[in-house]
């Protein structure tokens, strides 16, 4: 859950065991991710994210945010620059807490540019005693909207006019894969989307994405587990969410060859 991230490091110890109950600790690294979409735009609207100087603290990243800090900081009442600087703490967060589990082994981070607009951070760790392959990853984009990806968001209800749309997206995502079998491989990403009209200047924004669990073993108590995270942290704030969204993600990943969602 993206609220309580700091305390991540103390929820994932040792997964290099063999013994299954430590894989409940394991599977907690599933709760801050869980709860990403449906906590990311209340815990938004409640916190200041800022340095308490006039200055932008980003000692705690692993890098400098893709957007110029002064920017930053003067529009700080924007949600577009407080969903970047909370996916850059998360992002932080998140890499440390694995490195304090994949001892001696450190993120290698690339930082890079997109010459349309934006950029991103990539952060990953590989060939480890615990992890295979981690990476953690945010992108922080903008510029104009072709006109197929606009009919494409009409058709799925957005309304939006016919002239010329700019469009800015941030987000974060994760994929982890532990050596040990036992272990399950864990995925979330979590967006946010704006398109601003530019003869209006109205804005239309969302939030999106979604985490699931990938068991080479599929074991009941992980499962429970899982959707037990999942539906706390989507009770906390709508007690119809977790059933609305479990259903949108069980249609989603519907396999009609196999008559499931597994």
């Amino acid at each position: 859950m993206f609220i309580r991230l700091r305390s991540i490091k103390h929820l994932i110890p040792l997964v290099r065991l063999e013994n299954p109950k430590l894989r409940f600790r394991y599977l907690l690294v599933a709760g801050f991710a869980t709860g990403g979409a449906v906590s990311a735009y209340s815990f938004l609207k409640r916190n200041a994210l800022w340095a308490s100087s006039d200055k932008l603290d980003t000692c705690s990243f692993v890098c400098e945010p893709v957007t110029d800090t002064n920017t930053l900081y003067e529009t700080n009442d924007q949600m577009r620059s407080k969903m970047e600087l909370l996916i850059m703490r998360i992002q932080s967060e998140i890499c440390r807490a694995l490195e304090s589990v994949e001892e001696g082994s450190e993120f290698k981070v690339d930082r890079w540019l997109r010459k349309e607009g934006g950029g991103g951070i990539t952060c990953v760790i590989q060939d480890g005693h615990v992890f295979e392959k981690a990476g953690v990853n945010i992108s922080v984009v903008h510029g104009e909207l072709n006109q197929t990806s606009a009919q494409q968001m009409r058709a799925r209800g957005k309304k939006m006019g016919e002239g010329k749309l700019n469009f800015f997206a941030a987000g974060i995502s994760s994929v982890i894969h532990p050596r040990n079998p036992n272990v399950p491989s864990i995925h979330f990403n979590y967006r946010y989307f704006e398109v601003k009209e530019e003869q209006s200047g109205e804005v239309h924004w969302w939030f999106g994405g979604g985490t699931d669990l990938t068991p080479n073993f599929l074991v009941q108590d992980d499962v429970v587990h899982f959707h037990k995270t999942l539906k706390s942290v989507c009770d906390s704030h709508d007690p119809t969410y977790y059933k609305r969204f479990k259903e949108w993600c069980d249609k989603y990943f519907y396999i009609p060859h196999r008559g499931s969602s597994v």
